[in-house]
C-alpha cells in the first residue's frame, strides 16, 4: 500500500504537522484530503490486531480532537445516505504505525464525540492484495453457502426454525 499522501508528514514537510508537531494522526480515506485529529481512541488495539490474528480488534474507533477540515468532511459523510461504509488508513504521525479498518459513522454531532463502528481490519499489502480480517460482513454467496451446509447437516426431523433466512 502507497503512503503517498502521507509523505510529506512524516518528512517534516506538512503544514499540518508544522502547525501541531509531530503528534497526532492523520486519516486517509479516498475522495478527501489527508484529515488530521488529535487522538484515536482505540487506534492501538486496531494497529496490533492488524499485524496479529489472533488479537481482537477495537468495537469502535472514537476520533477526538478533529481540525476544521476532517470536522468538514465527517458532516458531508453524515449526510451521505449511498456509502455508509468506508475504508480508512489511519496513521500516528509520532511513529508512522497505521491500521487500516472498514468502519461505519456510529456516532456524529454536535457535542458528541465521533465513534466509528469497527466492521473489519486490513492487513498491510505486502507483496499481494490486503486481506480483511475479523469482518462481520459476508457476501451474500457465503452466506448461502453456509445455509446449504447447515441444512444438510441438520437431520430431518430437526426443525431449524430458530434461524431465519432473508
Amino acid at each position: 500500500m502507497s503512503n503517498d499522501s502521507f509523505s510529506s508528514a512524516s518528512s517534516g514537510g506538512s503544514e499540518r504537522e508544522g502547525a501541531r508537531g509531530p503528534y497526532g494522526f492523520l486519516v486517509r480515506v479516498d475522495g478527501a484530503p489527508p484529515l488530521w485529529c488529535r487522538e484515536v481512541r482505540g487506534f492501538h488495539r486496531a494497529a496490533v490486531a492488524a499485524a496479529d490474528p489472533d488479537a481482537m480488534p477495537p468495537a469502535q474507533l472514537v476520533l477526538v480532537g478533529l481540525d476544521e477540515a476532517t470536522r468538514v468532511w465527517l458532516a458531508s459523510w453524515a449526510e451521505d445516505s449511498e456509502r455508509v461504509r468506508r475504508t480508512l488508513t489511519i496513521r500516528r504521525l509520532l511513529d508512522d504505525r497505521e491500521a487500516t479498518a472498514v468502519v461505519t459513522l456510529a456516532s456524529y454531532g454536535y457535542g458528541v464525540e465521533t465513534a466509528l463502528a469497527v466492521e473489519s481490519v486490513v492487513v498491510p499489502a505486502g507483496e499481494g492484495p490486503a486481506a480483511i480480517l475479523r469482518s462481520g460482513v459476508h457476501t451474500k454467496e457465503e452466506i448461502d453457502a453456509m445455509l446449504a451446509v447447515l441444512a444438510t447437516a441438520l437431520p430431518e426431523s430437526e426443525e431449524a426454525s430458530w434461524f431465519v433466512h432473508v
